[in-house]
């Protein structure tokens, strides 16, 4: 294992160091607010937030929900770095993971102040606080579902393995991504906000957000023609 940290860029000693924080910091919140993960999970799986969710238990102050989130970036950051470094030719190191960690992290407080100033601009909520958590709770599950699979892109039992493991977390965010849409869509229909709004909300806060974000990671690292 030590000869792979050595030659194998995904099996660096930074990237260990962000897995035990990524565990250390799951750790910390089952110590301190071991129900975190049962309203995570109910909240993930609901077509919508319950009333009782949105005014006694997600608070965008919880030093829990909010170290969740610094957490997901994380992850996200390190699986971006895998996939440049398996194909997109990039030599990875801790400063292109830090690169993609504050992208990941400055797209959340984008979203965030987006819907904070939709809300103002409008002069209502609209589903606007629903939605805001909505984002946060799918930001905060898609990130710790990527955490098995950066560990054994990281250090796999057989080298093969990478591959199959990329396509599955792609798949995985994807999924998540189309799925938080979809609720997004259903939190603004339930609120009775028009369907061109919620058009509007989705290209805004989701859409745009987005498309910025694949546009910082194609001038970070080139990625090679298919053809070739």
């Amino acid at each position: 294992m030590d000869s792979l940290r050595a030659t194998d860029p995904l099996a660096a000693n930074w990237v260990v160091i962000v897995l035990l924080i990524a565990f250390g910091a799951m750790g910390w919140v089952n110590l301190v607010s071991p129900r975190k993960w049962a309203l995570l999970r109910r909240s993930f799986l609901t077509d919508r937030l319950g009333r009782q969710s949105l005014r006694d238990e997600l608070d965008i102050q919880d030093r829990t929900l909010v170290g969740l989130v610094v957490v997901a970036c994380a992850l996200f950051a390190l699986f971006a770095s895998q996939v440049a470094v398996l194909h997109g030719g990039a030599t990875g190191g801790s400063a292109l993971w830090a690169r993609f960690f504050g992208i990941g992290l400055g797209v959340v407080l984008l979203q965030v102040a987006l819907v904070r100033l939709t809300g103002t601009v409008f002069q209502g909520d609209g589903g606007l606080t629903e939605y805001l958590y909505t984002l946060l709770v799918f930001h905060v599950v898609a990130g710790l579902l990527l955490l098995p699979i950066t560990s054994m892109v990281a250090f796999p039992h057989q080298l093969a393995w990478r591959g199959w493991l990329i396509i599955l977390g792609l798949g995985i965010l994807s999924l998540a991504t189309l799925f938080r849409w979809v609720r997004a869509a259903l939190v603004g229909v339930g609120e009775g906000v028009p369907v061109r709004y919620i058009f509007i909300y989705l290209c805004a806060l989701e859409i745009l957000p987005v498309a910025l974000l694949l546009q910082q990671l194609r001038s970070t690292v080139t990625i090679p023609s298919l053809t070739h």
